[in-house]
């Protein structure tokens, strides 16, 4: 390491070729990069982040429209992405002997304000699913000015084959119910459904989504 005087324009700063000026302590000096040693093994603990991290990657990508507004408020100095990744992976993750596996009841689309629904149901009607609720307190909910918020409700195969299916920023919270048409099926497949609200008044918040269960869809 040496010491870097200061030039015309200024001290230079950053990586240039093998080396990083750098600045610690009104002191401005030079170092190599660090080696990297690519032929280290990893370890047991290091591989198993590498496969949590990147199943829960694969799993949430395709839904990030969704995690961007369900996540929007949940963590400062954060991506909603990598908020409902960090989320996820410390909540939704399960392991056995054959490796990791998605935990589908606890993954969360949403998180922020506790929800104010209670009784959630759904049902399977003429490839439709019909989804009902009620309100935990109607009056708490025009005195917090929460009844702009809207709905949330994806449908998620467990074989990614399969294509999802959802609705965003649809039905009132008052509305009390909701609806979504069954994708068509390339497999027969396990499906769980979940159901959040977000806020529709340009606030950004939401509130925690539900799991509500899982259906088994067959391809007709």
């Amino acid at each position: 390491m040496a010491n870097v005087t200061q030039g015309v324009n200024g001290p230079p700063s950053g990586k240039v070729g093998p080396v990083v000026f750098c600045k610690w302590k009104e002191i401005n000096y030079v170092r190599s990069l660090p080696r990297v040693n690519k032929k280290r093994a990893l370890s047991e603990k290091e591989v198993n982040n590498r496969n949590k991290f990147g199943l829960m990657q694969q799993f949430l990508s395709p839904y990030t429209k969704v995690i961007r507004l369900g996540f929007s408020t949940y963590a400062k100095n954060m991506t909603a992405y990598n908020a409902a990744m960090s989320y996820n992976l410390h909540h939704a993750m399960q392991k056995d002997d054959e490796g990791f596996h998605i935990d589908y009841e606890k993954i969360a689309l949403s998180r922020g304000l506790d929800e104010e629904i209670t009784g959630a149901t759904f049902q399977l009607l003429n490839e439709t699913i019909h989804i009902t609720w009620e309100l935990k307190n109607s009056e708490k909910l025009l005195h917090d000015d929460l009844t702009d918020f809207r709905t949330l409700v994806l449908l998620i195969p467990e074989n990614p084959i399969n294509a999802s299916q959802g609705v965003l920023l649809n039905n009132y919270i008052m509305d009390l119910q909701e609806s979504i048409q069954i994708p068509k099926l390339t497999q027969s497949d396990t499906y769980h459904l979940y159901l959040g609200f977000i806020a529709a008044d340009g606030t950004n918040r939401s509130m925690n989504s539900s799991y509500l269960g899982n259906i088994s869809l067959e391809r007709g």
